[in-house]
């Protein structure tokens, strides 16, 4: 090729340097008209080999950008056919891990069902649900929550069940939760499951079993929605809710440790339909993740109704013309040493005109005795009755916190660090940095955020200690989600029938 264009220039050249030579000597050697008329011929020749000359550069400046543009677009045309090549691999390894995960589900769901005959002394079979509500005709929800370190998921979801319930809804809780008894007794008809911790069983034995029960809850009680509480959805709830089609809604506290595992965390809608997580202190926490619902805080101190402080006081047992600190921080401990002992060595020492009250946990193994201080075993709700105290040393949790705020009473938190998932430093620090109570991580602070207590004015019931507007609450925005995944569920269900 490159030596035809070699040869074609050449003998291009040398004809248009022979027009041009020759055609002037011709004429000049003419005479006469001859001459004038050799010159006319010679310039219309040498005009007309000059076009000629034009149009078949552009003829080859045009094949050579063609042949350009073809070298060009066949690396992307290779290029393209390499990415539809690997979207159909990997549209082909979708489908067949999606294969496997229901060829494992399924084999797990008979495992399950062979461990759970074999367990069947261990674990009672699965209750028939009794559905909480004023009538027949609402929605059904099924809240199932993990046995958590203290009362935050039941907390929560019974927060939602009220407010959903005064919208017509029927509400119905399965807890892992060792309180299921405190909250059957406070009204509650709450179903319970043990945990894995409760038992001999694996954690693999004891998702089988528990998902075989579970199965058994929903296809009788056939809720409208499944909600679950809890830091990690069980293998069993996300098996059940889609082996009978019931849409799934994680209801995921936010605040976790940056070292916890968040394989579920990064990768929710693996395991659920929907994920509402719901605010910390001041509203809803920003968003981090796309397609999920930001509410919120969620307490019950918003769905409850609030004593005055005599009627509070007179309630737990306590002298109405006395005031008193709530000491509520669990197992914590500071310093080596237990949280309550190192609290109430602070309130003595401050000389605070305040008598202190030790609050057990109704998860508590045993109720103690703790010299100097009047103890309340396992009074729950609790927030009703907060408002016999005029100040709290509480734990950092996510309960504690919200309640309160709820009804403004003033709290040096200490947060503990003992749990696996839930910050409660940094919920702390939030609530002082909005200037609603006080961190203290050790007897030092302890002891001056009491003095500091001592120095400020009672706050006024329902008001706080900034001028932060009290937020909305959660439960509201997490009812309307629940009623919109309803529709939504029902509607798909009967596109479904009408294809069939």
């Amino acid at each position: 090729m490159r030596r035809r264009l070699k040869v074609s220039l050449a003998l291009t050249i040398g004809l248009t340097c022979l027009l041009a030579v020759l055609g002037p000597t011709v004429a000049l050697g003419a005479t006469g008209e001859s001459r004038l008329l050799m010159l006319v011929i010679w310039v219309s020749v040498i005009c007309l080999w000059l076009v000629m000359l034009g149009v078949a550069a552009v003829i080859l400046i045009m094949r050579l950008v063609a042949t350009l543009t073809r070298k060009i677009d066949k690396p992307k045309s290779l290029v393209r056919e390499l990415r539809d090549m690997r979207q159909k691999q990997s549209r082909h390894e979708y489908i067949q891990e999606q294969l496997l995960a229901r060829i494992d589900n399924q084999a797990a769901t008979l495992l399950g069902d062979l461990d759970a005959m074999v367990s069947a002394d261990d674990v009672s079979d699965a209750e028939r649900v009794e559905w909480s509500g004023k009538t027949g005709k609402g929605p059904k929800i099924l809240f199932i929550t993990s046995n958590g370190s203290g009362m935050g998921h039941l907390s929560r979801c019974l927060a939602i069940a009220s407010q959903v319930q005064r919208d017509g809804c029927l509400t119905a809780i399965l807890t892992m939760s060792t309180a299921y008894r405190v909250v059957r007794e406070a009204g509650y008809p709450v179903m319970y499951h043990p945990s894995s911790a409760a038992g001999p069983w694996s954690i693999a034995v004891w998702n089988r079993i528990f998902a075989r029960n579970l199965h058994r809850i929903v296809k009788y009680g056939r809720p409208d929605v499944i909600v679950f509480d809890g830091t990690a959805v069980y293998k069993g709830v996300s098996q059940v809710s889609r082996r009978l089609e019931i849409p799934l809604v994680w209801l995921r506290r936010g605040l976790w440790k940056e070292e916890v595992s968040r394989e579920q965390y990064d990768n929710p809608f693996n395991v659920a339909d929907h994920v509402v997580v719901p605010g910390e202190v001041h509203g809803p926490l920003a968003s981090e993740q796309s397609d999920i619902n930001y509410v919120g805080p969620i307490s019950q101190a918003n769905q409850l109704s609030i004593h005055d402080p005599t009627d509070a006081k007179r309630a737990l047992g306590l002298d109405p013309f006395k005031r008193f600190i709530l000491v509520q921080v669990g197992t914590a401990k500071i310093e080596d040493r237990s949280a309550v002992e190192v609290a109430l060595e602070a309130i003595k020492d401050s000389k605070m005109p305040l008598e202190p009250v030790v609050l057990v946990s109704p998860i508590a193994a045993h109720n103690p005795v703790v010299p100097g201080a009047t103890v309340i075993q396992g009074r729950y709700p609790l927030v009703p009755y907060l408002k016999a105290f005029d100040l709290a040393i509480c734990s950092a949790g996510y309960n504690s916190v919200h309640e309160n705020l709820g009804v403004g009473l003033r709290a040096i938190y200490i947060p503990n660090s003992s749990t696996v998932t839930d910050d409660q430093e940094a919920r702390a620090k939030m609530v002082e940095k909005y200037g609603m109570g006080k961190v203290a991580k050790d007897t030092q602070e302890i002891r001056i955020a009491l003095d500091e207590f001592q120095c400020r004015e009672p706050v006024p019931f329902g008001a706080t200690e900034s001028s932060v507007q009290p937020v909305a609450d959660g439960a509201d925005a997490m009812a309307e989600i629940l009623r919109s995944v309803v529709e939504e569920s029902k509607k798909y269900a009967k596109s479904t029938e009408i294809n069939k």
